[in-house]
C-alpha cells in the first residue's frame, strides 16, 4: 500500500493505528479525528487505490485485503470508513490477530442474495461508467444521495473542502473503487462474523438507518459489538469526528 500521511504518537501514546479514508476520500480526511485524540500511537492513513497517487491495482478484491493485511503493525488499531471500513473488516479476518481491534465506521458486511449482488454488479458497472464521461456531474449526483442527505447542514465551506477533494482525484483510477471493491466484489462476511475471536466495533450515525441496521445484525458481544452516533449520518469522520475519536480511545483503552 502507498503509505500515505504518517502521523507521530500524541501524548501517552498508545496502540499503533492505521486509517483507512472512504471512496473519493483522502488520508487528511482522519485529521479531525486524530486532533480530537489526547493521545494515540504512531498513525497511518495511507491512500487507497484508485485514490490521489496510489495506483489502482492490486487488480481483486481478495489481493486488496491480503495488501492490507500484510501491511498491518503489531497490535495495530485498525479502523476504516465506509469502502475503508469494508476493506478494513476483510484485512481483519483476512489475518487472524494481527489487529487488537477494529473500528468500522459505516462499514458493510457484504451481500448474502445472489440476486442482489447481481444487481449490485449491474449499477456499479454504470456508476464507473459515469464516472469516466464526467467526474464533476458524477460527483455532484454523488453528493445527492439520500444517503449522504445530511452533510447538506454542514458549513457550505467544509462542503466545498470535501468537493474540491473529490473533483481532484482521476476518473480513470477511480473506477477500481467499482470495479475491484466495489459491494459486489466483497465476500459476504457474515458467516466469518458468526464465528470470529476478533475484536470488531461498528459504529454509525444515527441518521444512518440502513448501516445501522446492517451493524445490528451482526452483533455479538463482547467480541462483535455495535453503538450509534446520535444527530449524525454516514460520514462521521466528517460529521462527527468526536464520536470517532471516543471510540479508537475506548477500544486503545482495551489493549492497555
Amino acid at each position: 500500500m502507498n503509505s500515505g500521511l504518517r502521523h507521530p504518537a500524541k501524548g501517552a501514546g498508545g496502540p499503533p493505528l492505521l486509517l483507512l479514508h472512504g471512496f473519493l476520500g483522502h488520508p487528511g480526511a482522519w485529521d479531525a479525528v486524530l486532533a480530537a485524540l489526547p493521545d494515540h500511537g504512531e498513525a497511518w492513513c495511507p491512500w487507497l487505490p484508485g485514490h490521489g497517487p496510489a495506483p489502482a491495482e492490486p487488480g481483486t478484491w481478495a489481493a486488496t485485503v491480503e495488501a492490507i493485511a500484510a501491511a498491518l503493525p503489531p497490535g495495530v488499531l485498525l479502523a476504516g470508513y465506509s469502502l475503508g471500513a469494508r476493506l478494513a473488516l476483510g484485512a481483519a479476518l483476512a489475518r487472524s490477530g494481527a489487529a487488537h481491534a477494529t473500528l468500522l465506521v459505516g462499514g458493510h458486511v457484504g451481500l448474502a442474495d445472489a440476486g442482489e449482488r447481481a444487481e449490485r454488479a449491474a449499477l456499479d458497472a454504470g456508476r464507473a461508467a459515469a464516472l469516466r464521461h464526467d467526474l464533476g456531474a458524477f460527483v455532484a449526483d454523488w453528493e445527492a444521495l439520500p444517503l449522504f442527505a445530511s452533510q447538506h447542514r454542514l458549513a457550505p465551506a467544509l462542503q466545498a473542502r470535501q468537493r474540491a477533494v473529490r473533483l481532484a482525484h482521476d476518473a480513470q483510477a477511480l473506477a477500481w473503487a467499482f470495479e475491484v471493491a466495489g459491494l459486489a466484489c466483497m465476500p459476504d462476511y457474515r458467516p466469518a462474523l458468526a464465528n470470529t475471536t476478533q475484536r470488531l466495533h461498528w459504529l454509525t450515525g444515527g441518521e444512518d438507518t440502513r448501516f445501522s441496521r446492517l451493524a445490528a445484525s451482526v452483533v455479538r458481544p463482547p467480541r462483535v459489538t455495535h453503538e450509534l452516533a446520535p444527530g449524525a449520518g454516514h460520514n462521521l469522520l466528517l460529521e462527527a469526528p468526536e464520536a470517532v475519536a471516543a471510540a479508537l480511545l475506548r477500544l486503545a483503552d482495551e489493549a492497555a
